[in-house]
């Protein structure tokens, strides 16, 4: 009986994961046809100039002003976009209708307003494992926040923890463990490229290499075990090693 249960929680389980993963398509499919729709719209609207903005969005305009993107600058910018307009778009619509999201860019919904300074990370989205921004089923503004004030620097990122932007998804990575990695005080990307990767789980290298970086003494007592043994033919991560790779609290060697 206790093993039919299981078996009925885990495919009630593996359903409802799988109709998240359609709504979830579903919507984001819906969200970019909107955006794309404001896109064509916005063809025909004027520029209106930052102070027009916070006369609404006063809050934002005094962040932003703080903020890292507040220091780009566009010489001999034949457009007149600033401000808020260089990623929102031209205001000039959203304004004579009073506001409203359908009126004006939103990054949040289109990450091709972001890839337009950052073009290097549009091609990390590109790379076999990454997130899944591209995809529609995640913005760029999850993870940054582009009015910021206590951000890292050139980050968008919070200062409040180097890890929180990869918590707020990540929670079971979160800890606290009793034994931690001393890698998760620097932060995850000492070993995630979080745009994207060519290695899987979006590692900055593979295999046990991605340890050396960190893990290279020679003096280091693991070594002396395992030089010529099975730990050259896989990872230190492997199902006989350190498995609990960002912490435990069974271990201090990060086994579980």
């Amino acid at each position: 009986m206790n093993i039919h249960r299981h078996r009925k929680i885990g495919q009630a389980k593996a359903e409802i994961v799988v109709l998240a993963l359609v709504f979830g398509l579903f919507w984001s499919g819906i969200v970019r046809a909107d955006q794309n729709k404001v896109n064509t719209m916005l063809k025909k609207a004027t520029y209106v100039g930052m102070d027009t903005c916070i006369t609404c969005h006063d809050k934002e305009g005094k962040e932003y002003k703080l903020s890292t993107h507040a220091r780009i600058n566009i010489k001999n910018d034949t457009t007149s976009a600033e401000g808020c307009e260089t990623c929102h778009g031209p205001g000039s619509i959203h304004v004579d209708n009073g506001g409203g999201k359908t009126t004006i860019i939103n990054p949040k919904n289109d990450p091709e307003i972001c890839f337009n300074c950052h073009t290097d990370k549009k091609m990390q989205f590109r790379l076999p494992y990454h997130h899944p921004v591209i995809e529609g089923k995640m913005g760029c503004t999850n993870c940054h926040d582009p009015h910021g004030i206590d951000v890292r620097p050139w980050t968008a990122t919070s200062e409040n923890d180097v890890n929180e932007v990869c918590f707020k998804c990540h929670t079971d990575k979160r800890g606290p463990y009793i034994w931690a990695h001393d890698a998760l005080k620097e932060g995850c990307t000492t070993c995630h490229q979080v745009h994207g990767s060519v290695n899987d789980k979006m590692l900055i290298a593979r295999d046990y290499n991605l340890c050396l970086k960190c893990h290279a003494e020679v003096s280091n007592p693991a070594f002396s075990g395992h030089a010529g043994g099975h730990w050259t033919q896989g990872t230190c991560w492997s199902a006989t090693c350190h498995q609990a790779v960002h912490g435990s609290n069974f271990n201090n060697h990060l086994r579980y």
